[in-house]
């Protein structure tokens, strides 16, 4: 197989924070390309000194199965590719000393096999427990521009920003 099925991310956050958060943060990435992706894995970058580490430096140690990609609640110039099951796993030396923390790759040529992984669901209450600290009441929207609106609506329906039109009526 030679197309890329997957995100790998070079990242100083470990399993419990991604799993708390349901994904990985905060990216800069192409978030029409990301969302084309079934998988994400992540690679633990020890160096770093802040984030909540758990593996071993440059171990790929969690697969996750993505269920989007939305704006990082942290940084809304920055993205966040949410997962809804994950499988962990322990690979070592699997960054290549690509200064980009963000990279598309195969399973395959990590030497991982999906169907052999046992993926267990993020739990929904976690995840509604941080929206509710990050977005408050679900009454509370926020202003949106035109430019993010259409890269949302895009991502949501697998269209390209391009075939989104947003007529407003005063």
């Amino acid at each position: 197989m030679s197309d890329t099925n997957c995100i790998t991310v070079l990242t100083a956050r470990g399993a419990t924070e991604i799993l708390k958060t349901g994904g990985s943060q905060a990216w800069r990435l192409d978030a029409s390309h990301a969302a084309k992706h079934q998988y994400l894995v992540c690679v633990q970058n020890s160096k770093k000194d802040w984030g909540s580490q758990e593996a071993k430096h440059h171990h790929a140690f969690m697969v996750g199965q993505i269920s989007g990609v939305s704006r990082a609640p942290e940084n809304p110039k920055r993205w966040i590719i949410n997962i809804d099951s994950y499988a962990e796993i322990d690979i070592p030396d699997q960054w290549d000393g690509n200064r980009n923390p963000v990279s598309y790759r195969n399973l395959e040529d990590m030497n991982i096999d999906a169907m052999k992984l046992d993926f267990k669901p993020v739990s929904k209450v976690i995840l509604s427990e941080v929206r509710d600290e990050k977005v408050g009441d679900e009454n509370d929207i926020k202003p949106l521009n035109i430019k993010d609106a259409k890269a949302g609506l895009a991502l949501y329906f697998g269209v390209s920003e391009d075939d989104i039109q947003i007529t407003i009526q005063g």
